[in-house]
């Protein structure tokens, strides 16, 4: 045989040549059997660190492909797909928080009203996204939610990261939920502001602005700023005498929230937002919570002389640490509604509160005219 570069004859069988040195055979490529139709496939992407992808086939049902992972090597990702089809599921040892995240998300975001919430707190784990759920430890929780500014958002960083691990440990990726030891730092409890009498004076002499209407239905009837932002013209019932809303938790979701009887301003507020609705589901209250706030609630506040603030690069800041919020609203409606004489488990049927004993909220049931008679009790 002759060599492939000087041309020289060499011995058959040669691997290289004996003048030159040039090495005269190659080993085959090796070539994965291609594989066969309707059982997943895996493409190599070499742009990432495990560059084999274990997708899943299509399903009977019209379920789109499904991706399951990423892999070292073909023999993993091969695997990975066999344990798919065989068992109906991924193979998620190797997942990583992201991944436990969008498969848990995919689930529990279909059966809650504000999937925003978990949505934000999900961005403050972006240094962890990418590492495997098995390697996650109580110390890697506990660094993100000492970063939180406020006892709430420690409360909801860690339920997350709970759930996370919960779901998880369901689907054997995990074999203890190390996010149950998170410790929450201690926050100094800041002073629950409400609109004093004077106050609440003042928005009364200016109740030919819209703005001042829903503030005042909020301090008289409990609302919540995202419960009254997503009511819709259905949700009042005018002949009855209440609205339906509510958001946020088991015992606040779809409650019965009465008009006050001794405050007819309220119900004819929301007979002239009604009036300006065109259907049946539109918002009575044409604003989402940020606009409310921005636009709505601390500007009308400012013009009032009720609130010493300012609106600097997009932020409002203000002169005092503890003020008013949209929130104090509901508590001052606590306070009013308590200092009226109303009864304890009557007012949290109404403001959508469950932390009240156990035998108010099962055995005591209350209809609705006798919420009626509670809210008789404000006055002006």
């Amino acid at each position: 045989m002759l060599c492939k570069k000087c041309k020289k004859e060499i011995p058959d069988g040669s691997v290289f040549c004996n003048f030159c040195g040039k090495k005269q055979t190659s080993a085959p490529k090796t070539r994965h059997r291609k594989r066969a139709h309707g059982t997943g496939t895996i493409r190599k992407d070499t742009r990432y660190k495990n560059p084999y992808i274990a997708i899943a086939p299509s399903t009977s049902h019209g379920a789109g492909r499904i991706y399951i992972g990423s892999y070292p090597d073909m023999k993993s990702a091969q695997a990975a797909l066999e344990d798919f089809i065989k068992n109906g599921r991924p193979q998620l040892y190797g997942a990583t928080l992201a991944d436990v995240y969008k498969l848990w998300s995919e689930i529990h975001y279909r059966e809650i009203q504000k999937p925003e919430i978990w949505r934000s707190m999900w961005k403050w784990y972006a240094p962890l996204y990418e590492v495997k759920m098995s390697e996650l430890r109580t110390a890697h929780f506990q660094a993100i939610v000492s970063k939180a500014k406020t006892g709430s958002t420690a409360d909801k960083l860690k339920s997350l990261a709970v759930m996370l691990c919960r779901y998880a440990l369901e689907n054997d990726i995990v074999n203890k939920n190390y996010a149950e030891f998170i410790r929450i730092p201690k926050f100094e409890k800041s002073e629950k502001v409400i609109f004093t009498a004077e106050q609440i004076n003042t928005l009364w002499q200016h109740t030919n602005d819209k703005r001042v209407q829903v503030i005042l239905a909020m301090i008289y009837m409990g609302f919540r700023l995202g419960e009254i932002v997503s009511l819709t013209a259905e949700n009042v019932h005018f002949e009855e005498g209440y609205v339906v809303g509510g958001i946020k938790t088991e015992a606040g979701i779809n409650r019965i929230i009465p008009f006050p009887p001794n405050i007819p301003e309220i119900k004819e507020f929301f007979r002239s937002w009604l009036s300006e609705c065109q259907s049946p589901t539109e918002n009575i209250i044409p604003v989402n919570e940020k606009n409310f706030r921005d636009k709505w609630f601390y500007p009308v506040l400012q013009e009032l002389k009720i609130l010493e603030c300012e609106y600097v690069n997009k932020h409002w800041k203000f002169s005092e640490k503890n003020h008013l919020t949209p929130h104090s609203t509901r508590h001052t409606f606590a306070s009013l509604s308590s200092s009226a004489g109303m009864r304890p488990e009557n007012l949290q049927k109404i403001i959508g509160h469950a932390d009240y004993s156990t035998t108010a909220d099962i055995y005591i049931h209350k209809d609705i005219s006798e919420l009626i008679d509670e809210m008789s009790k404000l006055k002006k």
